[in-house]
């Protein structure tokens, strides 16, 4: 590149420009300036597909007229000289150069997340269309070049990557930052309002991050600074039931042990420290105290027994039993390991995890309502239909295995159980086969339900709806 000074600067503050080696054409019409890079190119270039240079170069100019010398250059802000290198490749390049970037054996990814985002700030809007269906085709080359170029999940460690990183077309190479690709690639999704592409790495982002609480982080702060509302309530629900988010009470009873998954022996004397799936539940539970839970509507059927209505549950946070040892951190290989997670942050999943154990607080004692099939609402059999059915809820919900295997604020989990348990229900007896099937879709739409809900459940004060 060749060297040329800044002359509208002072003596004492002067810089050095440099001319780019490929876009710097004697005959260029418009001289741009990106970051520290000086690029001459043809005004008809940058007029076509509709772009807002069009406006740009038809503003009215005073005496030093920006863009036709070194002197006087239109400043660009908000990509760098690479992106604007690789966009500037786009627009002057011939088909069988272009091909090259799309190649299945030698794609840019790279240069066509720089074109696309470029094209989008300056509204080249077929120049954009093309490089993000180029993406689209690549991220969704089986096997995925996305996935197989990332660490495993069981070896990432989470590195913070701010979106104002994101536009940055320069990366380290080293293990840390070899998931750049991937934050930007759902960043320029969100930004180009590419919904295909958002979507497919969205689902890359829920496949890594179910099986690694740094994937589960990664995708809970981008959720956050982005405002993905579709991954959000998933990412914070896989940092909940991952993560050690408060540190438990060793609180020191002096009780005599009665269950041995309740209590574990102590290491310094003969009494018993209180085991951390109980201490969680009385930390909970002045945190509890100042969080409204989510309103659960819709109609419910109602046990029989006056002392199971709503009014008189328990509360959540008194019964909760996920442990939640460790601030900020999970346990790995024998160490912890630490999560920068924020204050707000932890008060949205403290906040979801009471929501949740409310809700699964009143789902078991009210049975989700079924309709009954018109056969069955006609005959005595009614009745011995919905004592069936309280019978069965009642039941699982509070002795099986499967169910209570999962935490408190578990409630997908806890339903997804149900939902087994009454596939192997079989023929019961006094229950309508039809009305078998609609308790089971009513089981369903629960579940779905909860799932679609899960980003109001992880929203601090002030914070419902508001995403």
């Amino acid at each position: 590149m060749n060297v040329h000074p800044d002359t509208t600067g002072s003596a004492t503050s002067e810089r050095r420009w440099t001319r780019d080696n490929d876009y710097y054409f004697e005959d260029g019409s418009a001289v741009l300036l990106v970051e520290d890079v000086l690029f001459n190119v043809h005004r008809s270039r940058l007029n076509r597909d509709g772009s807002t240079f069009v406006t740009m170069f038809g503003l009215p100019q005073g005496e030093n007229v920006e863009g036709r010398s070194d002197d006087h250059p239109i400043v660009l802000g908000g990509e760098t000289a690479t992106e604007f290198k690789h966009f500037l490749f786009a627009l002057y390049a011939f088909p069988p150069e272009l091909r090259i970037l799309t190649s299945p054996t030698g794609a840019k990814l790279a240069a066509l997340i720089s074109i696309a985002k470029v094209s989008n700030k300056y509204t080249f809007n077929s120049l954009e269309n093309w490089a993000l269906e180029a993406i689209q085709d690549y991220v969704n080359r089986k096997p995925s070049p996305i996935l197989s170029s990332i660490p495993s999940p069981t070896s990432y460690i989470y590195h913070p990557l701010h979106t104002k990183d994101l536009g940055n077309a320069s990366f380290p190479t080293d293990g840390s930052s070899s998931t750049a690709h991937l934050t930007r690639l759902i960043s320029l999704a969100q930004l180009c309002g590419h919904k295909p592409l958002l979507d497919t790495m969205i689902n890359f982002l829920r496949e890594l991050m179910t099986t690694s609480l740094q994937y589960a982080y990664l995708a809970m702060t981008l959720s956050d600074e982005l405002e993905l509302k579709a991954l959000r309530g998933a990412a914070y629900l896989e940092v909940m039931q991952k993560a050690e988010i408060v540190q438990p009470l060793e609180l020191d009873l002096g009780l005599t042990p009665s269950s041995p998954t309740s209590f574990s022996p102590s290491t310094s004397s003969g009494s018993l420290l209180l085991n951390p799936d109980l201490a969680s539940s009385i930390q909970l539970g002045a945190m509890a105290n100042a969080l409204a839970p989510l309103t659960v509507t819709g109609p419910v059927t109602s046990p029989s027994s006056p002392s199971s209505s709503p009014s008189s549950s328990p509360s959540p946070a008194a019964q909760t039993t996920s442990s939640f040892p460790g601030p900020h951190t999970r346990r790995r290989a024998g160490q912890f390991v630490s999560l920068p997670i924020t204050p707000s942050q932890q008060l949205r999943l403290l906040s979801g995890y009471y929501r949740l154990a409310h809700t699964w607080d009143l789902l078991r004692l009210t049975p989700p309502a079924f309709e009954h099939a018109p056969s069955c609402a006609t005959t005595w059999h009614q009745h011995g239909c919905t004592t069936a059915w309280l019978e069965f809820w009642k039941d699982k919900t509070a002795k099986s295995e499967a169910v209570l295997a999962h935490g408190a604020a578990d409630v997908l989990g806890k339903l997804r159980a149900i939902q087994k348990e009454y596939d192997r229900w079989g023929s019961a007896a006094y229950m309508h086969n039809d009305c078998r099937i609609s308790a089971k879709r009513r089981i369903a739409e629960v579940v779905r339900k909860v799932e679609g809900s899960l980003s109001e459940y992880f929203t601090s004060a002030g914070e419902v709806g508001g995403r």
